[in-house]
């Protein structure tokens, strides 16, 4: 959904709110609020679930999974950050689509799916290392190179309205929640980072 409305919907980002710093902030879009919920239901469970799993269980993943909850939720009730919502909420967790085969894998290798003679095993060896390529390609592209492209408009975005005093006129009462979505971004954009050194670091130890 974040990727089609993003790139492609006539009635998405491009198209569906004005394209200004107001249009991007306050802008209201139907696709933001179903990425909202999505983020709403996906990082609520995903916050849950991880309990129940020691090497998800982490400082970390439960902050993360917390934070962008509270983001998810908030953005629902005050309507903000339409177009931001659709790539950090969306777009981003494309690459997360690959992860998520890959760590099925993890669990479930090829070998123990079918006998080693099986014509079906070269198949499965490749899916399972065209994901994990995938995953690291995704992941460059929306959450190094496209996070950080989106997180300083959002950042210029917000300096604009914040200086031209634009909060109260349009959406009053939700100023704390821009000044927590503005600390939320450069925290998880440091996030983004740290994790795309980890997956390098694993790479190289592959080799």
């Amino acid at each position: 959904l974040g990727v089609y409305s993003y790139y492609i919907s006539n009635k998405g980002v491009k198209h569906g709110i004005p394209n200004t710093p107001q249009g991007r902030i306050f802008g209201h879009l139907l696709e933001a609020d179903y990425v909202n919920v999505g983020i709403v239901v996906f990082q609520g469970w995903d916050f849950v679930a991880s309990i129940f799993f020691e090497e998800h269980c982490t400082m970390i993943m439960m902050t993360h999974h917390l934070l962008a909850f509270i983001c998810g939720l908030y953005s629902l009730e005050y309507g903000l950050v339409p177009h931001y919502a659709v790539y950090f909420g969306g777009v981003s967790e494309f690459s997360s689509i690959f992860l998520a085969i890959s760590t099925l894998f993890q669990y479930h290798p090829p070998s123990a799916l079918v006998p080693a003679d099986s014509p079906k095993l070269p198949l499965l060896n490749a899916v399972e290392l065209f994901c994990q390529a995938m995953f690291v390609l995704t992941f460059f592209i929306f959450r190094i190179v496209g996070w950080v492209h989106t997180c300083y408009k959002f950042l210029i975005d917000c300096r604009y309205v914040i200086h031209n005093k634009l909060v109260d006129r349009y959406q009053p009462g939700s100023g704390w929640f821009l000044w927590y979505l503005i600390t939320i971004s450069l925290l998880l954009s440091m996030l983004q980072i740290f994790w795309f050194w980890q997956i390098v670091e694993k790479i190289k130890s592959m080799l």
